[in-house]
């Protein structure tokens, strides 16, 4: 499907090549030319440097150097010298402005051929004496181009029969018969031409065998021994060539009155051939670097060709054809594909050759123009594929086609109309109506201009754009109007070669060779800069006003940012770009962010594809030896398809996504809500019920736009449902309800399953035997056979049992038992297998006179709290239920609750003791008063009471229930001593008349005790204060030796994260082995990796003690005053005081201020210091 496109182009005048009789170009552009007698080196831009001059050389030759001519001469690349043959004989050597006679030759050297690893040179001497020699000139082998005879690759009969019984495929009978080859006549060519081959191991020689009269070709080894001689051909011509992939070698041929470029295999047989114009003649030709390109020179009468050709699917086409007005002398490919060629005149021509393809914009029908001499074969991709050589349509003009242009399409454009360019700038149109094209009768022709004409680019119905090259490498821009018949053409000269023309929001841009971008304006006609690529580049496409270009070093720039490399083509669709890379991928590449960050996808391509066109979710790829590949990206396929969803093609969509295995969740996930709207046009335009029975089964809550094909979709911003299933499930079953409920069945049944409905698909499914298939298709038979028996349908279940897998022998009795059983009873002997043990027991209650087994089955499924809800409260079945669970809660210790059931059963007396457990005692006092318990009894339950609160040590609580309950006023000014109360104590002494020197005593003694300890606490909770304080400092100097503050809080922060992760993650750890982790870390143990953190911690937590004990000493304080101790208070409040001192004095070290660069919030431990009061409230002045 390719096209050839004439890249760039260069023509130098060289005035010193008008007088030259022959001329060379060296593989580095360089050129060489002779006269008679001398040798010129000529690099264009610099002055001609004379090579050699016989006439003034002291070389000594064997004749007179007034008659020595210089008659052929070659290139020695590796030496950088020059092997020259003079009419003598002699061979010269020129070195560095040496020369001398290498080799001596008994004849005129009519030419010198060098091999492609110049290891070997063919000397051609007389008309038919070949010497092979070494580079060296060591003789290797010489002979008679005539006379020499095949000694070796004799050819065998390995006995596959006569010609006439062998089979000939589609030639036919008539290929059976031998025919007799007869002589070219005497108009034949009796010239001699030799051609190496490219890896230098043969070259093959081409001459006239006057016996026949027809010429041969025989192949030679590289030392010179004849090793094939060609099958005996008709009007083979005296031009010769090997393709630079070696296999093959061609050569012209006029047979029949037909003009044929054949092919033979170095075994002398001919490998097939294709035809050419037969008015010309051939006079060379010329394979690129890798043989893709072939170029014809050619010549008629008054003019000059060249003819550029490739092959597809074996079949070849003339892709260009180019008149040069005046005779080429030479032509040569160099290894950056380009061709260059000398005329006559002097001209110099540098012709940059790359592949191109033909295509219309995006919105046609995807129209892939191919060029084939005289005509253009089209192939629409939207509408069909078809692989080449074959096409659609085909449009036949007189002329070789040069350029085919497509119309940039919008809406207010035909972008299938086409522009058809001819070699000789005749314009041809033709208009795209009720598909098919009708050619416009109005030819146009540019006749008043010369040059090279190339990059022809239609912008609008109006203007058509072209570049122009003349001699003297003078480059201009032009516009050309179509109302006005190319008569007027606009001229803008431009400074290097013109690359590319392509089309912009704001006109068109241009490009030049070293990479930089003009804007041609429409409006005012001009061209300004507009912006630079990173270099020279072969394809450009414009896509939402950004560049994209495939540069020479393969790389793919996003304006002058490269996003991708090794891409040898690429294609656009919004948001798209898809470019098929040198290591076999196909890349789709979003230009817009997407939501995973994910913005490629990739897919595996054979070696060497190219992209051809997109159409619609297809990337069509052409592969190396020319058939076409269909690939369905996923990210095409899903825009695609959300396309459709916005046109509301819903039954496309559908049919798309489900042939390429995307989720049908995508339908209702581009915009959930205007599906809901549509959901009757949904169900309309689908119409087949098994297509929405399988959109029904593939719902899910989750969005598919935004989760699974993040990747390859924009981010989709539009509203979310809650409850995506449920919502869509009850729309769609309402919708099919009220079309047609016994169409849409098996959908409805899919939407009962996804909303667990089984109850209505078991209705359903009950009028209709295929409903039940469907609906066994669809769940489970175990979980379908479990919903019918919760429904009580036994019937159902039978059915289920005749339709499906089951062994009937298994179910079938159960069944049968089932049937004969009471109502209520059947249903708790279902929900008991089913697992409803609740709703079991209450079919079980229902049955009446069933308490026992009712009991039973509340014990042995611990029912206790449901089974309280069905009977009433002064019924005994009640009380006997909660006095069993009451038992079962006392036994799991559980005394509270215990306490509450106990006391709604029918032994309410145990809800004491339990009470009593609980800590209630005031619950249970209240209850043995309620009960009427005499007063022996409340006396024991008072004692267990006061004995349990003490034993407990809630002397406080004691103290209260001595003097309130017992009236007991010594024994609570004990409890109260005991729970350090010493001012109640005192109250209760002196207002009961029970102060006396020994009690008065014993409640200062424990006053005292209490302050010295209180003086103790403080004063151990000081001196660790103030040593973890400068434990603190120690370690943070420590750690800034060895890195920042914070890098070892970043490490031990991830480690604590990791080992958290790992308890809770593995199952395999244990709740100690946490534990025993945690403390680990939390260790003041020196060197610990948490040190640092965990000594802040607890000097936090000392800090957090110092409130507590100022309520504690105020209270000691004024009872230390009243007994008169004034040393000991002063003692405990001057202690106190100095630990506040302390953590004040302390504070800024561990919580030190920084500065908000340094600041960086790692642990909240280490940058939340606590909020400190200088408060003086807790102090006595009487103290100070």
């Amino acid at each position: 499907m390719k096209n050839l496109k004439l890249h760039k182009s260069k023509v130098i005048h060289v005035e010193q090549l008008k007088d030259a009789s022959s001329v060379q170009i060296i593989s580095n552009g360089e050129l060489c030319y002779s006269t008679k007698d001398t040798i010129w080196r000529l690099n264009l831009n610099e002055q001609p440097r004379l090579v050699v001059d016989l006439s003034t050389t002291d070389v000594p030759f064997s004749a007179d150097v007034d008659t020595i001519k210089i008659t052929s001469y070659s290139y020695y690349e590796p030496w950088d010298s020059f092997v020259v043959g003079c009419s003598n004989g002699d061979v010269l050597l020129i070195q560095d402005n040496i020369v001398e006679i290498a080799y001596k030759c008994e004849d005129i050297v009519s030419n010198i051929l060098c091999s492609p690893d110049f290891e070997r040179i063919v000397l051609l001497t007389g008309k038919e004496h070949i010497t092979v020699v070494t580079d060296c000139f060591e003789i290797l082998n010489n002979f008679d181009i005539i006379k020499v005879e095949l000694t070796e690759k004799l050819l065998v009969n390995v006995g596959w029969g006569k010609k006439e019984t062998q089979f000939h495929g589609s030639e036919g009978k008539d290929k059976r018969v031998v025919k007799e080859v007869i002589g070219d006549g005497d108009h034949s060519d009796d010239s001699i031409n030799i051609c190496w081959r490219p890896d230098s191991l043969l070259f093959a020689i081409g001459f006239l065998d006057k016996v026949v009269n027809l010429r041969s070709i025989k192949i030679f080894n590289r030392d010179g021994i004849l090793q094939y001689i060609s099958e005996p051909l008709p009007g083979v011509e005296a031009v010769l060539s090997w393709k630079t992939t070696k296999e093959l070698l061609s050569f012209s041929q006029h047979t029949n009155e037909k003009y044929f470029i054949s092919f033979m295999e170095k075994n002398g047989l001919k490998h097939g051939d294709f035809e050419i114009p037969s008015t010309i003649n051939v006079k060379q030709l010329l394979w690129n670097h890798d043989s893709s390109i072939l170029c014809v020179q050619c010549d008629d009468s008054d003019k000059n060709y060249l003819l550029f050709l490739s092959c597809t699917n074996y079949a070849w086409q003339i892709k260009k054809w180019m008149t040069i007005e005046n005779k080429i002398i030479t032509a040569k490919w160099l290894l950056d594909n380009s061709l260059r060629l000398i005329t006559n005149n002097g001209n110099y021509y540098t012709l940059y050759w790359s592949e191109t393809l033909c295509t219309s914009s995006p919105g046609t029908q995807d129209w892939v123009a191919v060029i084939d001499y005289c005509s253009v074969l089209l192939t629409p991709f939207k509408q069909v594929i078809i692989p080449p050589p074959m096409y659609d349509v085909k449009l036949s003009i007189e002329s070789p086609v040069d350029s085919i242009l497509y119309m940039p399409h919008n809406e207010s454009k035909n972008g299938n109309d086409i522009c058809i360019i001819t070699s000789d700038q005749t314009i041809h149109f033709y208009h795209y109506k009720e598909e098919c094209y009708v050619k416009n009768t109005t030819i146009y022709n540019i006749s008043h201009m010369s040059g090279i004409f190339n990059h022809w680019f239609w912008i609008n119905e109006n203007t058509i754009l072209f570049s122009l090259s003349e001699v003297g490498s003078i480059h201009y821009v032009c516009v050309a109007k179509i109302n006005d018949g190319f008569k007027h053409i606009t001229k803008h000269n431009v400074e290097l070669p013109v690359v590319t023309i392509l089309n912009h929001t704001k006109g068109a841009l241009i490009q030049l060779s070293n990479g930089q971008l003009l804007l041609w304006s429409e409006e005012m006609n001009i061209i300004d800069p507009y912006f630079y690529l990173p270099e020279e580049c072969t394809h450009l496409s414009v896509m939402d006003n950004k560049i994209y270009a495939l540069g020479v070093s393969k790389r793919l720039f996003e304006n002058d940012k490269v996003i991708l490399n090794n891409v040898g083509s690429f294609c656009i669709r919004y948001p798209f770009v898809l470019a098929a890379t040198l290591n076999q991928r196909l890349i789709v590449h979003n230009i817009h962010p997407t939501k995973d960050n994910n913005d490629q996808y990739h897919r595996r391509v054979e070696s060497g594809s190219r992209i051809i066109t997109v159409t619609g979710n297809s990337v069509i790829l052409q592969l190396p030896r020319g058939n076409l590949e269909t690939i369905k990206p996923r990210p095409l396929t899903i825009l695609s398809a959300v396309e459709l969803i916005q046109d509301r093609k819903y039954l496309i969509a559908f049919d798309l996504l489900r042939k390429e295995r995307i989720n049908l969740n995508v339908l209702c996930d581009l915009d959930p809500l205007k599906f809901i709207d549509d959901l009757n046009e949904f169900i309309i335009q689908i119409k087949d019920p098994s297509w929405i029975s399988l959109f029904v089964t593939e719902l899910e809550d989750k969005n598919y736009l935004n989760t699974v094909y993040a990747s390859q979709f924009q981010e989709n911003n539009v509203e979310e449902l809650d409850s995506k299933v449920f919502t869509l499930c009850s729309r769609l079953m309402n919708t099919m309800e009220k079309l047609d409920k016994d169409k849409y069945a098996f959908p409805l049944l899919g939407c009962y399953v996804k909303l667990k409905r089984f109850d209505l698909a078991l209705n359903l499914a009950s009028m209709n035997n295929d409903y039940l298939k469907h609906l066994l298709f669809l769940v489970d038979v175990d979980q379908l056979y479990k919903a019918s028996l919760a429904e009580y349908n036994l019937e159902m279940a039978m059915k289920i049992i005749n339709n499906s897998q089951l062994d009937p022998k298994e179910y079938v009795p159960f069944l049968k038992e089932l049937e004969k059983m009471e109502c209520h009873f059947m249903r708790f002997t279902i929900d008991d297998k089913l697992g409803n043990k609740e709703l079991a027991l209450k079919n079980l209650v229902n049955c009446g006179g069933q308490f026992e087994k009712c009991l039973k089955y509340i014990t042995d499924n611990n029912l206790y709290s449901f089974s309280l809800t069905l009977f009433n409260r002064d019924l005994n079945e009640y009380k006997t239920i909660a006095k069993h669970y009451a038992d079962l809660l006392y036994s799991k210790m559980d005394y509270k609750h215990a306490a509450l059931i106990y006391n709604q059963s029918i032994e309410r007396n145990k809800a004491i003791g339990s009470y009593l457990k609980a800590g209630f005692w005031k619950e249970s006092l209240e209850l043995s008063y309620e009960l009427n318990f005499d007063d022996s009894e409340i006396k024991k339950i008072k004692a267990n009471i006061l004995s349990t609160l003490s034993s407990t040590l809630k002397f406080k609580e004691a103290a209260d229930f001595a003097e309130f309950e017992l009236k007991d006023s010594k024994l609570a000014v004990d409890y109260c001593i005991k729970a350090q109360d010493y001012t109640h104590a005192l109250y209760l002494a002196r207002s009961r008349s029970l102060l006396d020197s020994d009690l008065e005593k014993c409640i200062r003694l424990s006053c005292l005790n209490t302050a010295q300890n209180l003086i103790s606490d403080i004063n151990s909770q000081n001196e660790n204060f103030v040593a973890l304080a400068k434990r603190l400092v120690e370690v943070r100097k420590e750690n800034s030796s060895e890195t920042t503050p914070y890098d070892n809080l970043n490490d031990t922060s991830s480690e604590i994260s990791s080992v958290s992760s790992y308890r809770t993650s593995s199952t395999r750890t244990s709740c100690r082995s946490a534990r025993k982790q945690q403390r680990k870390m939390w260790n003041l143990k020196k060197g610990n990796f948490r040190e640092e953190p965990t000594i802040v911690l607890t000097l936090k937590q000392i800090i957090e003690k110092l409130e507590n004990f100022k309520d504690n000493v105020k209270t000691i304080s004024l009872l230390l005053v009243r007994f008169e101790e004034f040393d000991v208070g002063r003692t405990l409040q001057t202690t106190l005081e100095s630990f506040q001192t302390s953590i004040f004095y302390h504070k800024s070290t561990v919580w030190p201020i920084f500065n908000e660069t340094e600041q960086i919030i790692e642990d909240a431990i280490l940058l939340s210091p606590l909020k400190i009061k200088p408060d003086k409230s807790w102090k006595l002045s009487i103290l100070e």
